[in-house]
Parts: structure tokens; sequence; C-alpha cells
């Protein structure tokens, strides 16, 4: 599987290639929208004393640090363009190397390989709205994953689907309903087996109402969603693999006025399985602010916090889907500014309270970043 992702990945980047070298040198529709790439610093400090279930040894420790170097590139391309429709194609690549410190029985120095393909289709329907349809596929590969607190989400290769439909107003509301699908296949290393136990299915549909005038809007939403767990057991003799269903409800306000952007969220979720031990309910407040400042920079404010509680308290480790985003609580404070018309700089301070892949364990990161964005003319 692992495979099969990484080379769609590397045909897609090949078709990306040569969709630029026609924009470039051919007179074609096909055009480049944006390309960057960027490089970056990071020094980060993790805490929390967690079983080390990562590697066959144990080196668990209650700190942890890293220095982490980074690249990656993003560019998207529209293939072709109607006043009615639009084919666009999106790729984005990245590589962090650690060097990590606070261990006492081995040196790790984890790697990081990151790759997203997409190809989107938006068509406008008449009498109707709009339909946006997506194909994504995402891989990911970690080499020397180490043990906890200093937590990476570990490899695995992903085919996504997605259709939205968003529908003319109706008396100032625009309604809007859309459809996921997902397959998700984790690449554990022979040193942490019970990683291939998070391979999962999903399939979800949200709708949503939204209400705005001119520079701000509010939405509500709900969401169901369904998961399928072929390789981990519900020790229901009856229905002897996991499946878990979810709701989601929530509601959000965002206001804009260029430059100035806000936006907040909360959002409840509930989760039931047939497998009892990953059952929990969860609230996630959400709240964006980007300003401009004196001297062209621009700060930007992002704090996720979410509450989370399982059902059920059990005395073994429970796997979850384990991404590092879901159930995940974070705050980042950036602040960019342009060095000239292609190149801007950026400097990000951050926290993070997030779950591992064992269930109702946590740790926190504390971190800062310098990035370099660079934007070629094209």
């Amino acid at each position: 599987m692992r495979r099969r992702v990484w080379r769609s990945l590397a045909r897609a980047g090949a078709v990306a290639a040569l969709l630029c070298s026609s924009a470039q040198h051919a007179e074609a529709q096909a055009v480049v929208r944006d390309l960057v790439l960027t490089g970056g610093f990071s020094v980060e400090s993790y805490q929390g004393r967690l079983p080390a279930v990562t590697v066959p040894i144990v080196d668990s420790t209650d700190r942890a640090g890293a220095a982490i170097g980074q690249v990656g590139g993003s560019g998207s391309i529209v293939i072709h363009a109607t006043p009615e429709s639009e084919l666009t194609f999106f790729a984005d690549a990245g590589l962090r190397q650690f060097a990590a410190q606070g261990f006492q029985l081995a040196d790790y120095a984890p790697r990081e390989l990151v790759g997203t393909s997409q190809l989107g289709y938006a068509r406008q329907l008449s009498g109707i709205g709009a339909v946006d349809v997506t194909a994504r596929f995402r891989g990911r590969r970690v080499e020397d994953r180490p043990p906890m607190p200093l937590f990476i989400e570990p490899g695995y290769g992903s085919a996504r689907g997605s259709a939205r439909v968003r529908f003319l107003p109706v008396s100032a509301v625009r309604f809007d309903a859309a459809l996921v699908g997902e397959v998700v296949n984790y690449s554990p290393p022979g040193v942490a087996p019970h990683l291939d136990l998070l391979d999962r299915r999903l399939l979800s549909a949200e709708a949503g109402a939204e209400w705005g005038g001119e520079g701000y809007s509010l939405r509500f939403y709900s969401g169901y969603s369904s998961s399928s767990y072929t390789r981990q057991s519900s020790f229901d003799p009856q229905d002897p693999y996991r499946h878990d269903q979810a709701v989601r409800v929530g509601a959000g306000v965002r206001t804009q006025s260029m430059p100035f952007l806000a936006s907040l969220g909360i959002e409840g979720a509930l989760n039931r399985s047939n497998s009892r031990r990953p059952e929990y309910n969860a609230v996630i407040a959400t709240t964006l602010v980007s300003a401009p400042l004196p001297m062209e920079f621009n700060v930007e404010f992002l704090a996720v916090l979410t509450a989370k509680s399982y059902l059920q308290q059990t005395p073994f480790a429970r796997l979850v889907p384990g991404e590092e985003a879901d159930n995940a609580s974070l705050v980042f404070l950036s602040l960019s500014r342009p060095l000239n018309a292609e190149l801007s700089a950026a400097v990000r301070v951050g926290w993070t309270r997030a779950e591992t892949e064992i269930g109702n364990a946590y740790f926190q990161r504390y971190g800062a970043t310098v990035f370099l964005h660079y934007r070629p003319g094209l």
C-alpha cells in the first residue's frame, strides 16, 4: 500500500511538472496559480512521561527536545477553466529532519517525509448552485521514530474523495451538503506492528446553512460519520471488528475586512462504537485572528481548545485514530513580513497538547520556528 501511494504521488508530481512546463513554454490553458518554496528551522520541547510503545526498548522520558530543519514546496495549476467550470491540480511535499535530545539508551534522528496530490473540479450548476469534487492522495513516511514524549505521527498512505454542493440562496440563507469517503492504511515499522491496527475506512456526510452580509457570515452545520477498523477486534463474537459512529454539531462566525480577518467556532462531537473502549464526548472551540501591523508586518493568532472525555476508563492502552490533529488543543502566534516581491519571512511560537495513538495519553509540545517563503515569479 505504501509503495502504491508513494508511486501515485510521484506520478502526480511528474504530471504537475509537465503541466508547469506546458504553461510556461506553450500557448495552452494550463496556468500556474501559485508556487511556494519554504525553508525553516525549529526548536521544540516535549513533555509527558508516557508508555514507550513506539520502539522495542523502554527509553521513554519526562522531557525531550529537538532541533528541526525543514524544506518543502507546494503549488497549484489551473488545468482548464471556463466561466462555468475549473479543473485544478495541487501538490505539496516536505521533509523534516530532527535531532533529538533527552533520551538515555539511544540517539534518535527521526526523518519525516510527507506528500499530497489533489485533483479538484468545480462547476456552476444552473438553477442549483455550485459543486466541488476532489480526489486526494496523501503519503507519510517516518524513519527512526523515537519514544515518547517526542511524538511524531506514524507513517501512512491515504486516498480520499469528496463532493460538496453549495445551493443558491433561499431567503438569504445558503445551504450546503457534502459527502466524503476515505481509506487510510498505516505503515508500521517492524518494531511497532500495533500501528497496523489503525487502518480504517471512513464515510461521512455534512449539511450546513449560512447567513451573511458584507464582510461577515454565520454558519451552522451538523455531520455524521461511520468508520470501520478491519484489523481491530471489538471483543464481541457477534460483531468481531470495530465500527465507530460519530455525530458532530457546530457553529461559526466569520468577519473579514481586508486585510483583517477574524473567526470563532464551537463544535460538539459524540463518538460511539461497538467496542466500548474508544467511546468519547468532545467539545472544540476555535479562534482565528489575522491583522496588519505597522511596517508591513502581519500577526496571526490561532487557538483550538479541546475538552475530551472517554465514557469508559480502562487500565490498558486503547488505540484511537492516531491523527495528532484529532482531539488536540493548540495555540499558535505568528508574525510575518514580506522582504521583497518574492520573499517573505515569518516567526511562529506555539503550544500543543495532543493525544498519541494510545487513547487518553497526552503529550505537550512547546516550539518556535523561523520560516522563509519564496514565491518565484512565473
